[in-house]
């Protein structure tokens, strides 16, 4: 049974009026593509899986933030301006020093290579890694230090089955202080170079006010070694120590050398624009200044780049146990930086018979839920701390005890597929994942297009007696269309989700006959309705139906209304198109 003949049985829906065999091969091109990435990235997944163990602990880090500043780069006087004022990440603890900025160490026309080198090279020449450690114990002008900063970093930072361990001991909540020593150890600093700082005109972007900038942020962790720290320890001053005893041990501080390693490095494009006011989409929007835009430019530069860090850097994935199944929740919140959709791997702790060992064994995979799902747990834990509602995406059944570990994605989904119908054809559709900023779950904006061959002689007639166009013969049309809207993730199962959606768009029709740049569109509205299956986590078969209705008379190129609706040059060339087709997710 052919393709048509399948969904014409399954659907009952008449015959399309589109040329089946030039779009059935676009169709059987793009799966065969979509199937070869599927067996790539999945062999290519087994070989992380066995080469990535997942750590059972999760202890909190700290981190400074240093910007790069080249004095002269148009516009970023105005972006430092605002860095001072941006909210420090909840997940980590803020190692910021005195000042924000350093000069670079380093020219534009420096290599990827040569920059990291001349970074580090700066950091410690400027002693930034003794300056953390000072930091860190509290170090004051006469050389004197103290353990309060990291009493009360241990204290925040228990969960609390940290806090119930320590009630069974004789120290009780002293020894949840003793718990801020180990964190010393996972110090980092974050180095962000900020460049090509564009307004929405700078940036050619018609109808948009704002700014753009591409972002690299640069990770570098404190190497806080035995040998550091039995050097550290010696230039601690006591109370009943001499003067001269006092100004050796500053001397012995002042020599140290605390030297970085380098951890990870990611860029990214950051945008903070919004539509004018005098634009349609723009009058329903609160109007927001340039000088407000650009403040969200400046959070997005540490926010974005964190997040693609978070990717690569283990110590900076939080994990934790799943404390109950129905709902999913787990004892994380704002004070571990969850946001809604973010993405967590749950594993399942097997003992292997063979190598006698423990290994985990990934059970599934769930997202945090809608914003007002996310605790706010950013206190010292008491053994009832609040938890966060988790909803699950694909896997087996979750148990309470596994563990689960923040695995952050891109937030991106590609479907590639075919559509069956009057509008139908060879098919392409992008999704953006949005709860992270807007804290609504499984909320998407996409953008799709598809490409399509019809005959309709009918139309020739239509066309001929409405343009300027010479007269046509071929009855062959070439159907481009494109357009966007809104979805919602509903989870049906937890490997099967229901997507409706709205949308708009527009769509154009060319014939071999018509001068070049030549066409004529029209608008269209369209509702429907996705299910998809996963075949992975991040790899479905996908399934559904739209409608398409044209709201507009076509037009030509040249701006000529033709005084028809579409689906009256193109007979019947409207109504409801099925859908099947492949999606991978990143």
């Amino acid at each position: 049974m052919n393709l048509g003949n399948f969904y014409k049985f399954t659907f009952n829906i008449p015959k399309p009026n589109v040329n089946q065999n030039h779009n059935s091969l676009f169709m059987r091109k793009a799966l065969f593509f979509l199937l070869a990435c599927f067996v790539m990235y999945n062999s290519f997944a087994q070989d992380e899986n066995i080469k990535n163990k997942v750590p059972s602990t999760y202890d909190r880090s700290s981190l400074g933030i240093l910007f790069l500043n080249f004095e002269g780069e148009k516009n970023q006087n105005l972006l430092f301006e605002k860095v001072k004022t941006v909210v420090f990440p909840d997940k980590y603890d803020n190692n910021n020093l005195q000042s924000l900025l350093i000069t670079p160490p380093y020219t534009r026309s420096a290599t990827p290579a040569d920059v990291q080198a001349a970074i580090l090279a700066h950091l410690e020449k400027e002693k930034i890694g003794l300056q953390t450690l000072a930091k860190w114990y509290s170090r004051k002008p006469d050389g004197s230090m103290s353990l309060e900063l990291i009493h009360e970093r241990g204290r925040f930072s228990a969960t609390d089955a940290d806090f119930i361990k320590a009630q069974t001991t004789k120290r009780g909540n002293a020894a949840l202080e003793d718990y801020g020593n180990r964190l010393v150890n996972l110090s980092y600093i974050l180095v962000i170079d900020v460049k090509d700082i564009k307004n929405a005109k700078e940036a050619s972007k018609t109808d948009l006010k704002g700014w753009q900038a591409n972002v690299t942020g640069h990770l570098f962790k404190v190497a806080f070694n035995d040998e550091i720290q039995n050097a550290f320890y010696d230039a601690w001053i006591y109370d009943d120590d001499t003067k001269a005893q006092k100004d050796e041990k500053i001397k012995k501080f002042e020599s140290l050398k605390v030297p970085f390693v380098a951890i990870s490095k990611a860029t990214v494009s950051v945008t903070a624009m919004q539509p004018e006011s005098t634009t349609n989409l723009g009058m329903f929007m609160k109007p927001k200044t340039e000088d407000q835009l650009m403040q969200e430019l400046a959070q997005k530069c540490i926010d974005d780049v964190i997040y693609r860090i978070e990717m690569n850097v283990e110590e900076f994935k939080v994990k934790t146990a799943i404390y109950d199944v129905r709902p999913l929740r787990a004892k994380i919140g704002l004070k571990e930086g969850l946001k809604t959709d973010q993405r967590f791997f749950v594993y399942e702790y097997v003992y292997n018979e063979k190598t006698k060992q423990t290994i985990p064994k990934k059970r599934g995979v769930i997202r945090a839920g809608a914003k007002s799902k996310i605790v706010d747990n950013r206190k010292v834990a008491s053994g009832d701390m609040p938890t966060s509602k988790f909803y699950q995406v694909a896997g087996r059944k979750i148990e309470q005890g596994f563990t689960l570990q923040q695995q952050n994605d891109l937030g991106m989904e590609l479907s590639l597929g075919y559509e069956i119908g009057e509008v139908g054809g060879v098919y392409a559709r992008f999704d953006i994942r949005t709860g992270r900023f807007v804290g609504i779950r499984a909320l998407f904006i996409y953008v799709e297009g598809g490409l399509a061959l019809g005959e309709y002689p009918g139309a020739n007639s239509i066309i001929n007696s409405t343009t300027s166009q010479p007269t046509i013969s071929s009855s062959d049309y070439t159907f481009l269309r494109y357009g966007g809207g809104i979805a919602k993730g509903l989870q049906f199962t937890r490997n099967i989700e229901l997507r409706p959606y709205i949308g708009a768009g527009i769509e154009q029709a060319t014939n071999d006959d018509f001068d070049d740049s030549y066409n004529i569109s029209a608008l269209y509205i369209k509702p429907g309705l996705n299910l998809a299956l996963n075949l992975k986590h991040n790899f479905q078969i996908i399934g559904g139906l739209g409608s398409y209705a044209f709201i507009s008379n076509a037009t030509s190129s040249t701006d000529e209304d033709l005084g028809k609706a579409w689906d009256e040059i193109f007979k019947e060339r409207s109504g409801l198109s099925y859908v099947v087709g492949l999606k991978v997710m990143f």
